[in-house]
């Protein structure tokens, strides 16, 4: 007589819910709002920002335009228009007049009769294919496009100021250098993300043909919504949330502010309690760009 087979039955497996290490949305805002920059370093914070990022405004903006418009090409290279042109419109140029002190030597005639709506239509062009209005009319001669970027800053595209401080943490705002992780412009990358940038031919690669392979790489072309948590929080994962399991804010954000102290990771995967990080924080640059009214970031 066969022997019954017993079948044992097997409760399933409850994996554990891990807490994710990384601050919440309304955690970074907290912290942003709440954020101090130590006096001592105002100056020397307000130096990076005027000589590494400021003056290069226009060609971060740049890279941001070409991610926008599918990539580096011949037209956006060799066209009439600018590849590293600020779509940032003075005052005097949003109003069709001129401050005082520059007089007439922009030959604009605030007293002439206004355009008809005909006219107006008539120096604009648009290209139906790339979604981009340019308007002609302009009494500087800039063809800006009307949507551009800069005017925007949520859901327009990567914003400047966000490729200024991904630019600092990898290159230390050097333009001989990828995006992707600071390896050398004279060759692909080697380091992770390794053979970068992929961009149809050999090296030597330009900054912002490289920078713009970067930006696709990491799906930002996708992002609509560019506001300050998300920026944190992409920042921070540049250099990993291993700062939070000690218990520490990550210095590659709060550094030179009252978020930061000491405790450092020396080198991969060694951490030293005690070492002070000398980097600025890249959290605290953007307190101090919106302190100096330079910037807006997108609470939500």
């Amino acid at each position: 007589m066969k022997k019954k087979r017993t079948v044992k039955h097997i409760s399933p497996t409850i994996k554990k819910k891990v807490k994710s290490i990384a601050p919440t949305a309304m955690e970074y805002i907290m912290l942003f709002n709440t954020c101090e920059i130590k006096k001592e370093k105002i100056a020397e914070i307000d130096k990076v920002i005027d000589e590494k990022i400021v003056v290069n405004r226009n060609r971060y903006e740049g890279v941001s335009n070409l991610v926008k418009g599918g990539g580096v090409n011949n037209t956006s290279l060799f066209g009439s228009q600018p590849l590293f042109q600020s779509s940032y419109i003075p005052f005097y140029n949003r109003f069709n007049t001129t401050p005082a002190t520059v007089g007439s030597a922009f030959n604009v005639n605030p007293f002439s009769n206004p355009k008809s709506t005909q006219d107006i239509f008539a120096s604009r062009t648009a290209d139906v294919f790339s979604n981009n209005f340019v308007d002609n009319s302009n009494v500087f001669g800039l063809n800006r496009d009307i949507f551009s970027g800069s005017t925007f800053t949520n859901g327009a595209g990567v914003p400047w100021y966000f490729i200024a401080c991904v630019h600092y943490l990898e290159c230390s705002f050097s333009f001989k250098k990828h995006l992707h992780n600071g390896d050398p412009l004279t060759g692909y990358t080697v380091h992770v993300p390794a053979h970068r940038p992929k961009v149809g031919h050999a090296p030597p690669f330009n900054f912002e043909e490289s920078a713009v392979d970067a930006i696709k790489l990491m799906k930002y072309d996708h992002v609509t919504n560019w506001s300050l948590p998300f920026i944190l929080l992409k920042l921070e994962g540049y250099n990993g949330f291993g700062y939070n399991r000690k218990g520490i804010r990550t210095p590659y954000l709060w550094s030179y502010s009252n978020h930061y102290t000491k405790g450092k990771y020396v080198k991969d995967g060694v951490y030293d309690a005690n070492a002070v990080s000398s980097q600025l924080g890249a959290a605290v640059i953007l307190k101090r760009m919106e302190q100096r009214a330079l910037i807006n970031i997108p609470r939500n």
